[in-house]
C-alpha cells in the first residue's frame, strides 16, 4: 500500500513539472513564410516595421485564447539614463487569436545596440533578437562606404608612392633584370603586387615602363600574371580579419615618418598599407547592417538566380574603383554577415577580375602601342580565364566549401585558385601571345609634333618620370642629330625641299622642348633627393641646349643655303673640304654628348666639356685659312666669304652647345 502511494505521488510530481496542457511557442509562420519579426532591425527611438509575432500550439495544433506575456529582457544600458527613451512593447499580455497568433509592436530605446524580448506562455518561452540602429543609418552607411573607398584609394596611392620613391630606379632595374625569365617575372609580379596591394598599380607601372621604351612586352606578360595572383593576397588577409590591426600599422607608419627623413619612405609604405585595410574595415562595418534590409536580401537572392547581375555589378564597380581587391573585399564582408554564400560570390569574383582588366585599358588609353599591348594583354588574360572557369562553376561551388567552414575563406581561396589557373594557362604560351598582341595592336604613326614617351601618370614616381623624360630627350636628340647630319648636304647641294624639311623638323623640336619642360616642371621638387634634383636640373639644361642647336640649323644654315641658291655661289674646293671636316668632327662631338645623356657617364661628359676649347681653336684656325685664300684673290673665296665665316662660326656654336650638355651632366655629382 505504501509503495502504491509513493508511486502515485511521483507520477503527480512529474505531471506537475510538465508544461500545462503541452503548450508550445514557435516563431510565427504563415504558408511557410516567417512573419515573426525576429532578427529584424530598426532605427532607435522608433517603432519596428514589423510586429513581433508568436504562434501557440497544443498537441500540434494552433490554440486560441492563450495568454502570452511579452517583456524586455535586455537593452543597451544607456537607455536607462535619465531622459532617455527605454524599450517597450505595446502590450505586455496578449491573448492568441483563432490561428494561435499573438502580436505586439516594439518601440526601441534611444541608443543603438542589441535588444532581446522574452515571450512566455504556458511555461514555454522564446527570445526575440532585435538590432537597434542609429537614426538615419542608411545615409550614414552610404557616407561611410564612400569615405572608406576614398581612404582606400588614398592609402593605395600614398603607400605606392612611398614604395616607388624608396625603391626608385632600383625597382625598375630589378623588374627589368628578373623578367628576362617568364617564371621569375611571375614571381616579381606577385611580390611587387603584394607590396603595392593592387594589381592595377603594378600593371600601371608596367604600362609606364613599356610606354617609355624601358621594358618590352614579352618581359611584361609574366609580371602581369604574377600581379593577378599577388592581388589575391589582400583578399586572403581580409578573410582572416587582419584589418582589425590596421590602426596599429597606421600608427607605426606615422611614427616612422616622423623619426627621421631616412625612414620617411618606409613609414609612408606602412602608413598607406594600414589605411588600405582600415578603409576596408570601415566599409565592411558600414555594410554589415545591410543584411537587415529586406530589399537587399531580395537583391542577393535574385543575384543567385541571375549570376549575370552579380558579374556586371562587380565588373563596373571594379572598373570604377580600379581595384578588384576592394570589390571582392566587400563581398567578403557580406559573407561575414551571412548574406552571401560561395555560389553567389563566384560570379562576383569573375566580374571583379574582368573589371580590373578593363581599368587597365583606360590607363593605357593615351599611351604608346607598347603600353596598350600590356593593357590589352591583361584584359585578354581576364576574359579568357572567365570563359575557361565559367563551365566549371558548379564544380567549384562543391569543391571550395571543403577548404574551410568559413564562407569568407572559401571566397578568398576561390579567388586565388582562379588567378593561379590563369597563370598556368598562359605562362607556357607567352612567346606566341606576344606575337599575337603585336598583330592586334600594330605600331601606329605617332603624331609627329608631340611626345612619345611622356606619361603624366608617372609624375607620382620621380625616378620613372625622369626615365621617361630622359628617353624623350634622347628622341629629341635623335631628331636634332638627323637635322645636323643632313644640314651640310642640303647646304652644299642647294636642296630647297631639304630646307623645308629642316624647318618642319625644327617645329617638332620646339614642340618637344615645350612638352618636356612642362613635364619636368610638374615634378614635385620636394619629393626629390639631392642627386635626383641635380639630374632634373641637368635635363632642363640639356633640353634647352638641343633646342638651340636645332635653331642654329634651321634659322641660320637654311638662310645660307637659300642665299647660296639665289646668288648661284660655289665654294673653293679647299674651303668646302675644311667645312666638311669641321662639320664631321662637330657631329662626332654631338654623338658623344648624346651618349653621355644615355649613360649618365660623368667621365665621358668631361671629355665632351674639353671639346669646347678645341672648337674655339678650330674656328680660329679655319678663319686664318680662309683669310689666306682671300689674300690669294680666289674668286670663289671672295664671293662666299661672308657665308663661309658665318657657317664656321655656327658650327663652333653648335660644338659649344654640345660641350654645355656635357657640363650639365658633370654637374649632377
Amino acid at each position: 500500500m505504501r509503495l502504491i502511494l509513493i508511486s502515485l505521488l511521483v507520477s503527480l510530481g512529474v505531471s506537475a513539472s510538465r508544461k500545462p496542457d503541452g503548450i508550445q511557442l514557435r516563431f510565427a509562420t504563415v504558408a511557410g513564410e516567417d512573419i515573426s519579426g525576429n532578427n529584424q532591425a530598426g532605427e532607435v527611438g522608433t517603432e519596428l516595421a514589423r510586429p513581433l509575432c508568436v504562434q501557440v500550439f497544443q498537441r500540434g495544433l494552433p490554440v486560441a485564447n492563450v495568454p502570452v506575456r511579452f517583456s524586455v529582457l535586455r537593452e543597451p544600458d544607456e537607455n536607462k539614463y535619465l531622459g532617455s527613451q527605454q524599450c517597450r512593447v505595446s502590450d505586455t499580455l496578449v491573448m492568441t487569436d483563432h490561428l494561435g497568433l499573438a502580436r505586439v509592436s516594439l518601440f526601441l530605446g534611444s541608443f543603438p545596440g542589441d535588444y532581446l524580448i522574452k515571450v512566455e506562455a504556458g511555461g514555454d518561452e522564446l527570445i526575440f533578437a532585435v538590432k537597434g540602429l542609429k537614426r538615419g543609418w542608411v545615409f550614414l552607411a552610404f557616407l561611410e562606404i564612400i569615405g572608406g573607398m576614398a581612404i582606400f584609394l588614398f592609402g593605395l596611392y600614398y603607400g605606392s608612392k612611398g614604395l616607388r620613391r624608396l625603391a626608385g630606379d632600383r625597382l625598375r632595374q630589378v623588374i627589368f633584370s628578373l623578367t628576362q625569365n617568364r617564371v621569375l617575372g611571375l614571381v616579381v609580379g606577385i611580390v611587387v603586387t603584394v607590396i603595392f596591394q593592387s594589381s592595377n598599380a603594378t600593371v600601371s607601372l608596367l604600362i609606364s615602363l613599356a610606354s617609355a621604351g624601358l621594358m618590352s612586352l614579352s618581359q611584361s606578360l609574366g609580371v602581369i600574371l604574377g600581379a593577378d595572383i599577388g592581388t589575391t593576397f589582400t583578399v586572403q588577409l581580409l578573410s582572416f580579419r587582419i584589418y582589425d590591426f590596421a590602426l596599429l600599422a597606421v600608427a607605426m607608419g606615422l611614427i616612422l615618418m616622423n623619426i627621421n627623413w631616412r625612414f620617411r619612405d618606409c613609414g609612408q609604405i606602412v602608413f598607406g598599407f594600414g589605411l588600405v585595410f582600415f578603409s576596408l574595415k570601415i566599409v565592411l562595418g558600414a555594410i554589415e547592417p545591410i543584411k537587415f534590409v529586406p530589399q537587399i536580401q531580395e537583391v542577393v537572392q535574385a543575384s543567385s538566380l541571375h549570376p549575370l547581375y552579380s558579374f556586371m555589378i562587380a565588373l563596373f564597380f571594379t572598373a570604377l574603383l580600379r581595384s578588384s581587391a576592394a570589390t571582392i573585399g566587400i563581398m567578403v564582408g557580406l559573407s561575414f554577415s551571412g548574406l552571401v554564400e560561395l555560389r553567389n560570390a563566384i560570379p562576383f569574383l569573375l566580374g571583379a577580375n574582368t573589371g580590373s582588366g578593363l581599368s587597365s585599358l583606360w590607363s593605357a588609353f593615351k599611351g604608346t602601342a607598347e603600353g596598350k599591348r600590356v593593357a590589352v594583354a591583361q584584359a585578354i588574360f581576364k576574359i579568357v580565364t572567365v570563359l575557361v572557369v565559367l563551365p566549371f562553376v558548379p564544380v567549384l561551388v562543391k569543391i571550395f566549401p571543403r577548404t574551410s567552414p568559413l564562407v569568407a575563406r572559401q571566397i578568398a581561396n576561390a579567388h586565388t585558385f582562379i588567378n593561379i589557373i590563369s597563370a598556368l594557362i598562359f605562362l607556357p604560351f607567352l612567346g606566341l601571345f606576344t606575337k599575337l598582341l603585336e598583330r592586334m595592336v600594330p605600331d601606329r604613326e605617332f603624331e609627329k609634333m608631340g611626345p612619345r614617351y611622356l606619361n603624366p601618370a608617372a609624375l607620382g614616381s620621380p625616378e620613372l618620370a625622369m626615365a621617361q623624360a630622359t628617353r624623350e630627350i634622347l628622341r629629341m636628340g635623335e631628331i636634332v642629330q638627323a637635322m645636323l647630319t643632313s644640314a651640310l648636304k642640303v647646304f652644299l647641294e642647294g636642296d630647297k625641299e631639304g630646307c623645308r624639311q629642316l624647318a618642319a623638323e625644327d617645329d617638332r623640336v620646339d614642340r618637344l622642348e615645350a612638352e618636356i619642360t612642362s613635364f619636368l616642371s610638374k615634378l614635385s621638387m620636394e619629393s626629390l633627393n639631392p642627386e635626383n634634383f641635380r639630374r632634373v636640373r641637368a635635363l632642363f639644361y640639356i633640353t634647352d641646349e638641343l633646342e638651340h642647336i636645332a635653331d642654329i640649323v634651321s634659322k641660320n644654315i637654311i638662310v645660307y643655303t637659300r642665299k647660296k641658291i639665289n646668288q648661284n655661289l660655289a665654294f673653293s674646293s679647299a674651303g668646302e673640304e675644311e667645312i666638311k671636316n669641321f662639320h664631321q668632327q662637330v657631329l662626332q662631338n654631338f654623338s658623344l654628348a648624346i651618349n653621355c645623356l644615355a649613360t649618365w657617364d660623368v667621365k665621358m661628359a668631361e671629355q665632351v666639356v674639353e671639346k669646347r676649347a678645341w672648337g674655339v681653336a678650330k674656328k680660329q684656325e679655319l678663319h686664318n685659312h680662309h683669310l689666306e685664300r682671300l689674300s690669294q684673290g680666289l674668286k670663289e673665296t671672295i664671293d662666299t666669304s661672308t657665308i663661309h665665316l658665318d657657317l664656321i662660326s655656327d658650327l663652333e656654336r653648335i660644338n659649344f652647345h654640345c660641350s654645355q650638355i656635357g657640363a650639365a651632366i658633370t654637374g649632377i655629382k
